[in-house]
């Protein structure tokens, strides 16, 4: 039952289909429910929906991109459907009548709901909605770099799983501490392999950092993302053996102006994540010992911005990137001016110098390479990522583009890191030829 798809097959469609009844349901009556009651109901749907339309698109900014126009149409429905229950709630007495009013409104919003889940995908399964992946409460398992001294990485060449090994990863939660840039996070998400649980563990296994987006958190790889899932798959096809999987809190601990994965008056993001928690990550679970080869950052949408702007900022430390459906540059909804103030005292050349475009124009990176992915159907974020790619080759990055079925949502989302994974084990070395 867990598994239950809620974004295809069946089930949505025939929440769809009783939705729809209900909404027809609601509407039917005599003579003054079709020409009084529901015109006027339709007009104040309407005018509703306007206005979330001009509060989510125009004012307050939301989801910091524009929502698909379908959306506002079930929302729609679904604000006539709560006008025409309460006007029927109003007039009739009976009580299989209301029962079956309040069924039928329902059945309308949990349509609604069903039909922008499985536009976004952010809770793919039954399952990751009711029971989403638990995060471990016992205490993580450390290693000490001391354990590694004189041993070669751990790769699927030379490494033999003992026979007790877990059948599956786990994740913890762990407080990466700013030490170096005073950066404020929220405790971060750690994925640990098989390979890293057994006993003996093994040694120096790469890490993969990947970056949420906005608004959301690290829990989201785990719950539209399918993370545990997907790493323990690609475990089992390697004899146990996956990247140490960082989610960190990219949000300054829940701070109304998110870092934006910079360096600026706001905090020192992009240093918390290219030093601090390399540092962290090295010295408490033993992982990524030799630096940056060992190293590769991640993200969708904000989160891909930012795996950019780590990538050509700090290419030492983050020389693999996967960059799904991210932006060309940082931005905040007022506009690159407004980012420019707030951020950065209105100093453009502050902004620039950590600018991803701006760096790929003045410098050269040999040793780097990524993967760059877009949705088909994303009409907003996919020019970004192809003028992206494009700029990123120029540079000398060993970059490709991939477009996939699907708009801004985790359809996009959670197949531009999964169909790369092997990709990434063999970038990573942990997978030979």
């Amino acid at each position: 039952m867990n598994s239950l798809s809620l974004i295809s097959g069946a089930f949505p469609v025939g929440v769809g289909v009783l939705g729809a009844l209900s909404l027809l349901w609601l509407v039917w009556g005599g003579r003054r429910q079709v020409l009084v009651v529901v015109p006027v109901a339709a007009a104040f749907a309407t005018l509703l929906t306007l206005i979330l339309y001009v509060l989510a698109e125009t004012v307050f900014h939301w989801w910091n991109a524009s929502l698909p126009r379908l959306l506002y149409v079930y929302a729609c429905a679904g604000i006539l459907a709560i006008i025409l229950a309460a006007a029927r709630l109003r007039d009739v007495r009976a009580v299989r009548v209301r029962l079956l009013t309040l069924i039928a409104a329902a059945l309308v919003m949990a349509a609604v709901a069903g039909a922008t889940n499985a536009a976004y995908g952010q809770y793919p399964t039954l399952g990751s909605l009711l029971f989403p992946p638990a995060v471990e409460t016992s205490d993580l398992p450390e290693r000490s770099p001391d354990a590694a001294a004189g041993r070669p990485d751990t790769t699927e060449a030379n490494w033999v799983p003992p026979e007790d090994m877990p059948a599956g990863g786990r994740v913890y939660s762990a407080d990466i501490p700013g030490t170096v840039s005073d950066y404020a996070a929220n405790p971060a998400l750690i994925y640990l392999p098989p390979a890293y649980l057994a006993t003996p563990p093994a040694v120096n296994l790469p890490v993969l950092v990947l970056i949420h987006g906005q608004p959301g958190g690290p829990s989201d790889w785990l719950i539209g993302g399918q993370l545990l899932e997907a790493m323990d798959t690609f475990a089992a096809a390697h004899s146990g053996l996956a990247p140490v999987v960082i989610m960190p809190d990219a949000s300054n601990a829940n701070n109304k102006n998110w870092p934006l994965c910079l360096d600026s008056t706001i905090s020192s993001s992009a240093t918390y994540l290219a030093v601090d928690l390399p540092a962290w990550v090295q010295q408490h679970l033993a992982s990524g010992l030799r630096g940056g080869p060992q190293w590769a950052v991640a993200g969708y949408s904000y989160g891909g911005t930012c795996a950019l702007q780590l990538a050509a900022n700090f290419p030492a430390a983050y020389p693999t990137f996967i960059d799904i459906a991210g932006e060309a540059e940082p931005s905040i909804p007022q506009g690159r001016d407004a980012l420019v103030q707030t951020y950065f005292g209105g100093n453009t050349a502050a902004f620039t110098a950590q600018n991803p475009l701006d760096l790929l124009q003045h410098r050269s990176f040999p040793d780097s390479a990524g993967i760059v992915v877009v949705g088909a159907d994303d009409s907003v974020y996919a020019p970004q990522g192809r003028s992206v790619s494009a700029a990123a080759r120029a540079a000398g990055m060993d970059v490709t583009l991939q477009e996939v079925p699907g708009a801004h949502s985790w359809h996009v989302w959670k197949a531009g890191l999964v169909d790369n994974l092997d990709w990434l084990g063999h970038r990573l070395g942990i997978l030979v030829p």
